[in-house]
């Protein structure tokens, strides 16, 4: 869609309506081609951040890349079949029943999913052609690494920051009458993105949570508002959902799978430089961009890796 791709004239099906007036698809991709900008989820909740170049020319690399990775796959003869990625789709679902309900779920069609994982698998066959890992390598990792199969302990937590005890008065009559903790929240925080988020703490893992509130989490009942603490000139209230203790995960024949291609991976990565071989399919590649407000970009992305790479080359000279 970012490039253009499926069309998007007057007789496509709007992305949107508001009040009646629709947000066509050529609009859409358009703006989107050009936007500069992401909403990503801070310590302190949602903040804008301008990106490199643009979301439509960030897309296009990827695509492009995506392209190249298959094309060399297909050269080295470690392509995925239709098979390859039935396969990878069970093995999937296997380490999470929701795999493809999540996707799907989040708007993905299977055609992307099938898509995506052939992409995948043909990354993974070029980082690890050539590498063996053998069933004893797999168990003593497992034997030396016992902390990494574990489920961590985590924490679903929600918090109102005050700087006035007016404020907080405020807070504690509205839990009283029954407002929930979320919709109070909403309603009271002062934490930046806190109608949004409805109060929700950005931290799940309780190894992650800074000392003095991992205490408070540890002390406090699952369903029951804290008491006040201060922080600085604040005031803070927090309130767990939910609490999830440690635990070890059984090892079975899809988890040594999995770590089989860890390992599989990290040796690969050593022994076969992928970015390099990217780049070098990019050079000599013909890439047409047909969207008008990506062609500049494109250009310019060239440019620098032409740029790079002769600098690269001046440097190794006597």
């Amino acid at each position: 869609m970012v490039v253009g791709c499926g069309g998007g004239g007057s007789g496509s099906a709007p992305v949107a309506i508001v009040n009646n007036d629709p947000v066509t698809s050529e609009e859409f991709n358009a703006y989107l081609a050009r936007k500069r900008t992401v909403t990503v989820m801070g310590p302190q909740g949602p903040i804008d951040l301008q990106v490199t170049g643009s979301l439509g020319l960030q897309a296009l690399r990827d695509m492009v890349n995506r392209k190249l990775l298959l094309q060399i796959a297909k050269d080295q003869g470690v392509a995925p079949t239709e098979d390859a990625v039935k396969k990878e789709i069970d093995f999937q679902q296997k380490r999470d029943p929701q795999f493809v309900k999540k996707l799907t779920g989040a708007g993905m069609s299977l055609e992307q999913i099938n898509q995506d994982l052939k992409v995948d698998l043909a990354r993974f066959n070029l980082v690890t052609k050539g590498i063996t890992v053998t069933p004893a390598d797999v168990d003593k990792y497992i034997k030396d690494n016992p902390q990494e199969f574990v489920t961590p302990a985590q924490v679903e937590l929600y918090f109102i920051q005050v700087s006035s005890d007016k404020a907080k008065t405020e807070v504690d009559t509205a839990l009283k009458q029954g407002t929930t903790f979320p919709i109070a929240a909403s309603r009271y925080s002062e934490a930046p993105g806190a109608r949004t988020s409805q109060g929700r703490f950005p931290i799940t893992l309780v190894s992650e949570l800074p000392p003095a509130l991992a205490r408070i989490v540890n002390d406090a009942k699952v369903g029951s508002p804290t008491n006040w603490v201060k922080d600085g000139q604040n005031w803070l209230r927090f309130f767990v959902q939910n609490k999830q203790q440690e635990k070890k995960i059984s090892i079975d024949e899809t988890i040594k799978e999995a770590v089989r291609r860890r390992i599989a991976e990290m040796r690969g990565g050593q022994a076969n430089d992928l970015t390099k071989s990217l780049q070098e399919r990019l050079k000599s590649a013909t890439v047409e961009v047909k969207t008008p407000s990506l062609v500049e970009g494109w250009k310019q992305t060239m440019e620098s890796l032409k740029a790079s790479e002769g600098q690269a080359g001046a440097g190794n000279t006597p």
